[in-house]
């Protein structure tokens, strides 16, 4: 994933003696004169623009200073000696950098202001010096927040247990009583009619099977066969695996992937900057960026071989007969079924399915039979005269 730099900005650090706010790039405080600490942490400013002077961003770019280790001074990224007791920087401490904040751009957050402890004028949060006498603004001076005393308090929702709830407690009881009688009431109806199965006042038979003459009066067949031809069918696919054969090409411009690097065709797509604390009182904007790479993506038409349709016959008779097709096609997963019906001798037609080509011979019309009917009209039994 690439990395797109929108700009650098300025930060702040409040000094822990004093509380009065720096630039990030002092390296003391400009009120007390004591040094930043590697343990006081830079904070963003809002409304400010980014840096437009060269030589700024190029300190900026440098990389996070370096605190001596026999001082604990603070020294610019790239120096050999300490600028406060002249010692070699060889054993000194990178302040941390690399810590993500949000984007704040231009937006304004929503701090409480600072009060000029000379003047008495309110100031942005982050302001440094007092817009009314430009004196230095000190947070640890600001007046204490006034806390809400008790009787200010909002009411809290003191529940459902006044007066008020007492008609919707009677309701819900009078709804209560009433289910059981209704349940008690239809529970003893249903038993004093004996409609649960089990009930010892119901008594059950069984229907006996019928026997009856029949005889065959038909025999039925059907066949089916798959058509195999030439079978022209829409596709679609990137246009360098489009065969080449196709007919009936229509391409379009579509996403194809997403790369780390530009490429040919290609188009930027970045998310939400965000800073990087860049360790040396500056943070840099930045975007994740990649490449949506786009192609030709076309639809197409193709002939292949396939099933064409099914073709069908049926008849009568012990011989079933395959469909016609033309000797321009090939055929594949021929099938036949069978159905032979037999009356009986009150004229009822019941219907029997063999599962092969000689048991469906083996009825032939005008035999006769007795069968063995069930209850529900299905033969069970059957035995040739």
């Amino acid at each position: 994933m690439a990395q797109k730099t929108v700009g650098y900005r300025e930060m702040i650090w409040t000094c822990p003696n004093c509380g009065t706010k720096n630039p990030g790039s002092s390296r003391v405080c400009k009120s007390c004169g004591a040094a930043m600490g590697e343990n006081v942490n830079f904070e963003q400013q809002t409304n400010v623009g980014m840096i437009k002077d060269e030589k700024i961003i190029e300190k900026a770019e440098k990389g996070p200073d370096i605190y001596c280790a026999y001082c604990g001074n603070r020294n610019p990224a790239g120096s050999q000696k300490c600028s406060r007791c002249g010692a070699g920087l060889s054993e000194g401490k990178e302040r941390e950098h690399g810590t993500q904040h949000s984007a704040h751009l231009d937006e304004q957050e929503h701090k409480s202001n600072i009060i000029c402890p000379s003047c008495g004028t309110e100031n942005p949060s982050d302001a440094l010096k007092c817009k009314n006498c430009g004196s230095a603004l000190n947070i640890s001076k600001q007046k204490e927040e006034i806390p809400v005393s008790g009787s200010d308090a909002a009411p809290g929702n003191k529940g459902c247990m006044g007066r008020g709830c007492l008609p919707i407690i009677i309701v819900i009881v009078l709804f209560g009583l009433f289910g059981m009688i209704l349940m008690n009431g239809c529970g003893s109806g249903i038993m004093n009619q004996g409609i649960f199965t089990g009930n010892p006042g119901i008594e059950y038979t069984t229907v006996p099977n019928t026997i009856l003459n029949a005889v065959v009066s038909n025999q039925k067949w059907e066949t089916s066969v798959q058509v195999i031809g030439p079978v022209e069918s829409k596709a679609s696919g990137w246009k360098d695996n489009v065969p080449s054969d196709a007919k009936n090409l229509k391409c379009s411009d579509r996403k194809r992937y997403t790369s780390d690097k530009q490429v040919a065709n290609s188009v930027e797509v970045c998310g939400t900057p965000y800073a990087i604390d860049m360790g040396n009182g500056y943070e840099k904007f930045v975007q994740d960026c990649v490449y949506d790479v786009y192609d030709s993506y076309c639809d197409y038409t193709i002939t292949k071989t396939g099933v064409i349709n099914t073709a069908r016959a049926n008849g009568t008779g012990p011989n079933p007969e395959s469909p016609y097709v033309s000797s321009e096609y090939t055929t594949r997963n021929q099938s036949v079924s069978y159905t032979i019906e037999i009356r009986d001798e009150d004229g009822r037609i019941y219907t029997l399915n063999p599962s092969s080509l000689n048991e469906y011979r083996s009825f032939t019309v005008g035999s006769e039979y007795l069968i063995e009917v069930n209850n529900r009209g299905r033969i069970v039994n059957m035995e040739k005269k």
